[in-house]
């Protein structure tokens, strides 16, 4: 089988979707051998990125750099073409916005969630313009692409239900996306220096995620405020670039811009609980860090966060502060569940992701 993977997308910072592109591909590609992958690439990324160390020491996979933004019309008007001469079996986009005018060629999209919601605001949009790009764009993509998959069932749900699209079992499969199973190995030595030259005092809460308003950041900050108030001790640390260009250090908060992963791993490691109540989540990737050290996750009672934590999270109304603050008392409180928080993140595989996706290759190239 021949496969055009676009990973246009992943850029040279570590995110979410990279995590997605790479982790598949490299199951993918173990598991199946003899299927040749050509992955389109954005003619900025570094040869120093993981992409290229990661996946590049497989020799049925290559690399075709396209000087072509993954939005806007030359995704429609270029990419079509360039699909056709390289003439797949099947194309494969991980995003919304799927170049659908392929010609006799299968489109398989990843849909991680809307981008457009009306009322949560998840990008600087000023005049409203990717807005409304994301939404011609994924409804092209829920009525042109052959398969589309969902990272969730809720926002499976949620997006069929707001563009008014009836369930198909045919076209639309939710697949859990997987999760690494040694994220949670680390170097004890390393890890003890790495949090005494960084002035990291314990305890504290952890935070991680992008600096943006559906992350609710504000909230979690007054929430933690009123929670010191009678844990005087606890601080709280914060990781994510700062979008909103917040004054977010005091003498109790700590932010770090980026950390790399071993440092990643590291605050997930000593920290006493992770507090995640974001307003808006296709999936939730940092749930299962937290679990994969047994950590307990304060996250919100709905959508992907509750679907993704299987009954083994604080769930809290993430629009109430009171509701998150008692979240974190609940969350500091000795518990027992450590290991079940394991095996929920453990249970979560990209090798299974990577077999129903073939399945899902075979199928549209057969139709």
């Amino acid at each position: 089988m021949n496969i055009v993977f676009d990973a246009r997308v992943h850029l040279n910072y570590y995110s979410g979707i990279s995590r997605y592109i790479i982790c598949l591909l490299e199951a993918y590609a173990r598991l199946y051998p003899t299927d040749r992958i050509c992955v389109l690439l954005n003619p900025t990324i570094e040869k120093t990125n993981s992409i290229y160390n990661v996946l590049g020491r497989f020799p049925q996979i290559s690399f075709t750099q396209v000087n072509a933004g993954h939005m806007g019309p030359k995704n429609y008007t270029k990419m079509g073409k360039i699909i056709k001469q390289l003439n797949p079996d099947v194309y494969h986009y991980p995003h919304l916005d799927a170049p659908i005018y392929t010609g006799n060629v299968p489109v398989v999209a990843t849909v991680h969630d809307s981008n457009s919601d009306k009322n949560i605001k998840k990008f600087d949009d000023k005049f409203g313009l990717k807005t409304v790009y994301f939404k011609y764009a994924l409804r092209s993509t829920l009525k042109k692409a052959d398969h589309v998959i969902f990272v969730s069932d809720s926002i499976k749900s949620s997006i069929l239900n707001q563009y008014n699209i009836p369930e198909d079992e045919d076209r639309f499969t939710r697949i859990h996306n997987g999760f690494e199973p040694d994220f949670n190995k680390i170097n004890s030595e390393d890890e003890q220096r790495f949090i005494h030259t960084k002035g990291i005092q314990k305890p504290y809460l952890l935070f991680v995620g992008q600096i943006r308003e559906h992350k609710n950041i504000f909230r979690v900050i007054e929430a933690f405020n009123q929670f010191r108030a009678g844990n005087p001790n606890y601080h709280l640390v914060i990781v994510g670039h700062n979008y909103l260009n917040l004054n977010l250090s005091t003498d109790a908060i700590h932010h770090f811009d980026r950390v790399n992963n071993d440092e990643l791993k590291m605050l997930y490691a000593n920290c006493k609980a992770f507090v995640f109540p974001s307003l808006f989540e296709g999936f939730g990737f940092p749930i299962l860090e937290a679990f994969s050290f047994g950590k307990p996750v304060i996250t919100s009672n709905y959508g992907a966060t509750k679907e993704v934590s299987m009954g083994e999270a604080i769930l809290v109304d993430p629009f109430s502060v009171n509701s998150i603050r008692n979240g974190m008392v609940t969350a500091i409180q000795s518990d027992n569940n450590d290991e079940q928080r394991k095996r929920v993140a453990a249970s979560y595989s990209w090798e299974t992701y990577a077999h129903k996706l073939r399945t899902i290759y075979c199928k549209v190239i057969k139709s």
